[in-house]
């Protein structure tokens, strides 16, 4: 089986061939291998090909140049991509395919490579789009999987006669991106300038209020052709994480929120930005993984060896106190579940590296490490800060975040404040610094996630494994902590005063614990650090979902014959597709999906 893994992030930064800005690149940088590996277990040979942009800081002299036409037409305009190949060796071999035109990609560099104006970045997608299609065309895929509204389009390039054969699937990562761009001249005429019939296809695929979408676009060309659409946490079900709040409907969500406070909500996030199509095309969970790196027995930072070549390579010392710099040079600080002597001694190097001085006593230390995007909402953190230091004297806070606008740079104004007001329990930097952030991470107690949406959750996995509890919000992937974690529950994102008391709440009771029930605690840190963040059962359902995807193609071509016939021509494969089928709702739903759906023998309701 040959997949096409289309994505706009493909990670592997330090190659000097990808980008990682956010979670996107994470994952796209440990899938491919671990999909190969899931696929060889299930007896299935696969080869993976990762399609991405070729930005501008790449060297493409040492990369090798693909002969092949891959023609794209925007605003009337033809022109032609060029196409470079690249092989990345990750114990298997994964094949990186680039496309380059200086038009439309000569501005990017290594951390710009979304442009800021929707219609700029609407039409470079729709060009990236044409070539990656093109290049589909001529490469004999089996499976076409795409990774976020930047290549969504790419079905609609490929076209029905192609997609008749070869299943494509859709990923959605986060959708409060859905690449909306204003109407400029007429519906018809703007889908029109992204090579696209626009008076076929506008209204049925890109018209949202009086704004063209091409998540919707994707959603719809991807379910109409028996692909699957999938986000990255919750079950194949949709019963909870992302994929069950982009399925909530406004109405739902609403009422959940009044239930909570008792009252009528000031305001509600909503997660699938009001695109009902969401809650008619079936959106199936599979929740990322994490490579081993993370775990802490095997993590580089914990590893003398990497951090003294970390500090060979590096002007300056990656520990500032020189006590701090010597004993994590000087042996490797593994540690598991049965270990938890090593993390009471990597939270005391934290807090000599920090506080510059010895711990006096019993401390508690609360963690964030991320980004000040919006999405984080680390101003929760702020608002509670002062109240948690006068209600527990043993709390510490330990801030590593930097800023991204100009709201989020007032932010860290307030957390530079805090830090200068209470030095001796408040540590704040905006200078990111790998080795500090592990340490940090291995070293507090406790992590403090209050995102106001999370469609999987990184650090909320890569803290649990190491022993440090999250403090979250029950949104979307950190719901997968709620065995072991704090979390806390508020809709009401209007309410400041009650969603910073349900905040203030959570931190409470895992303070209680920590101080008042030790043996507790170190259950809590013992199943976090059990945890089963690996990639193996997200890849194997994945390597399912691509078998899939080829049944369904059988299936389409059999349906005019007897529903019982193909169900049992499925043979061992009928469980597999029963898994997966979910006929869409309403105009969307399929009559004769519906009767192969009850014929599966899963408890049929007709919900359409």
């Amino acid at each position: 089986m040959k997949v096409a893994l289309a994505s706009w992030e493909i990670g592997r930064a330090h190659s000097g061939f990808g980008v990682k800005i956010g979670g996107l690149g994470s994952v796209m940088e440990e899938l491919p291998a671990e999909l190969v590996k899931a696929a060889a277990l299930q007896g299935h040979p696969l080869e993976i090909e990762l399609l991405s942009p070729c930005f501008a800081h790449y060297d493409r002299s040492a990369l090798k140049k693909i002969a092949l036409p891959l023609p794209a037409v925007i605003d009337g305009q033809a022109f032609e991509f060029e196409a470079y190949e690249h092989v990345f060796d990750e114990g298997v071999k994964i094949r990186s395919i680039y496309f380059w035109d200086p038009w439309q990609l000569g501005w990017t560099d290594g951390q710009d490579v979304y442009p800021e104006d929707a219609w700029m970045g609407l039409k470079l997608y729709a060009a990236v789009s044409q070539a990656m299609a093109g290049y589909i065309r001529q490469g004999h895929f089996d499976t076409v999987h795409l990774h976020d509204y930047h290549v969504g389009l790419v079905p609609l390039y490929l076209g029905d006669e192609f997609l008749k054969d070869v299943p494509a699937h859709f990923t959605i990562h986060n959708a409060s991106y859905q690449g909306m761009a204003p109407l400029i001249g007429g519906g018809y005429a703007c889908v029109s300038r992204l090579n696209l019939p626009g008076e076929k296809l506008f209204h049925k695929y890109f018209d949202f209020f009086d704004t063209i979408n091409p998540t919707k676009a994707a959603l719809l060309k991807v379910h109409e052709n028996g692909g699957r659409v999938t986000t990255v946490s919750g079950d194949l079900e949709g019963s909870w994480g992302y994929a069950a709040e982009l399925r909530e409907s406004r109405e739902a969500l609403k009422g959940r929120a009044w239930i909570q406070k008792g009252s009528a909500p000031v305001d509600v996030f909503f997660p699938n930005l009001g695109l009902d199509l969401f809650e008619k095309i079936p959106v199936a969970g599979i929740t990322n993984g994490l490579s081993a790196k993370n775990w802490p027995d095997r993590m580089p930072e914990l590893k003398a060896k990497n951090l003294s070549a970390l500090q060979a390579e590096s002007p300056s010392p990656i520990f500032s106190q020189p006590r701090v710099l010597k004993e994590m040079l000087a042996k490797d600080h593994y540690f598991d579940a049965g270990h938890l002597e090593i993390k009471r001694q990597l939270k005391r190097l934290l807090y000599l590296e920090i506080f510059r001085r010895e711990m006096r006593g019993p401390a508690v230390l609360l963690c964030a490490v991320g980004r000040m995007a919006a999405q984080k909402n680390l101003g929760l953190i702020v608002a509670n800060m002062e109240r948690v230091l006068i209600h527990d004297p043993r709390a510490h806070f330990v801030i590593l975040a930097c800023a991204q606008d100009e709201a989020s740079r007032r932010l860290e104004s307030a957390f530079f404040s805090l830090a200068a007001q209470h030095p001796d329990r408040v540590f704040f930097s905006n200078a990111f610094n790998q080795p500090l952030s592990r340490l940090i991470l291995a070293g507090s107690d406790f992590v403090l996630v209050p995102s106001r949406f999370e469609p999987c959750g990184l650090v909320d996995y890569e803290a649990s494994l190491l022993g440090t509890l999250p403090i979250a919000h029950a949104t979307g992937g950190l719901a997968k902590t709620r065995d072991f974690g704090y979390l806390y529950d508020w809709l009401d994102i209007g309410d400041n005063a009650g969603e910073s008391a349900a905040f203030f709440g959570a931190m409470e009771k895992a303070l209680k614990v920590f101080h008042g029930d030790e043996a507790g605690h170190l259950r809590r840190v013992r199943a976090a650090m059990a945890m089963d963040a690996s990639w193996e059962r997200s890849a194997a359902q994945y390597i399912e979902l691509y078998r899939y995807g080829l049944l369904v193609k059988r299936w389409r071509q059999r349906r005019s014959e007897a529903v019982e016939e193909f169900v049992a021509e499925l043979g061992p494969d009928k469980e597999l597709f029963r898994r997966f089928l979910a006929p869409g709702l309403e105009e969307y739903g399929d009559r004769l999906d519906w009767e192969l759906k009850q014929a599966l023998g899963r408890g049929y309701n007709d919900l359409s």
